[in-house]
């Protein structure tokens, strides 16, 4: 587990086009990667503060440490291999995601299974996101511009992140950012999927 004084702090921000930022990127830093992966998110009504996503037959759940000068830190809480034990399910993520957990009958769930038990829950939602990451650095920190399909719907996301917030700062006033709101990836999908929690 990465520690609270390891953890990167990150500034996000989303809309449907951010060519002006994307442009600025560009024009800072050469491309140095391009990453393309689908992913599944596991969002609810009531928590804000977990990240639990799959990504190559992993289980990755991330939570909120803390938050400072518009900047959030996230660390890893604990990563699982495919199939993920119930015990792990039942005292880890649902709990997380501020649920009771559900009546598990299997001792491990692949993908699948426990996106279709996530699915049965009224207030969680299993999300298919799709990401393009194209990744720069600028004042020494991890920035990136994505393009981003979250449930069929196709927007952008620019990100810088570092374990330094003074040079977050300054990137975040470089690339003009300071006029945005920071949005983690939990909120900007649950705001997305919003009222189909209910729906369903």
């Amino acid at each position: 587990m990465t520690s609270a004084s390891e953890a990167r702090f990150e500034f996000r921000v989303w809309a449907e086009r951010l060519d002006a930022v994307g442009d600025r990127l560009r024009a800072l830093s050469e491309c140095v990667d391009v990453r393309q992966t689908a992913e599944t998110y596991f969002v609810s009504t009531s928590a804000t503060d977990v990240n639990p996503k799959a990504r190559a037959d992993l289980l990755d759940i991330k939570v909120l440490v803390g938050a400072r000068d518009g900047f959030e830190q996230w660390t890893v809480h604990c990563k699982a291999d495919f199939p993920v034990a119930a015990a792990l399910l039942t005292s880890e993520l649902f709990p997380l995601l501020g649920q009771a957990p559900p009546l598990l009958e299997r001792d491990a769930y692949s993908l699948p299974q426990l996106v279709e038990v996530v699915a049965s829950q009224p207030d969680l939602a299993a999300v298919e996101v799709t990401k393009r990451r194209q990744m720069h650095s600028v004042n020494g920190c991890v920035a990136e511009i994505s393009d981003v399909s979250i449930a069929g719907r196709d927007v952008q996301t620019v990100a810088v992140e570092s374990t330094d917030l003074n040079a977050l700062r300054q990137a975040r006033r470089t690339l003009d950012l300071d006029g945005y709101d920071n949005v983690s990836y939990p909120r900007a999908i649950r705001s997305t999927v919003g009222g189909r929690f209910a729906e369903r």
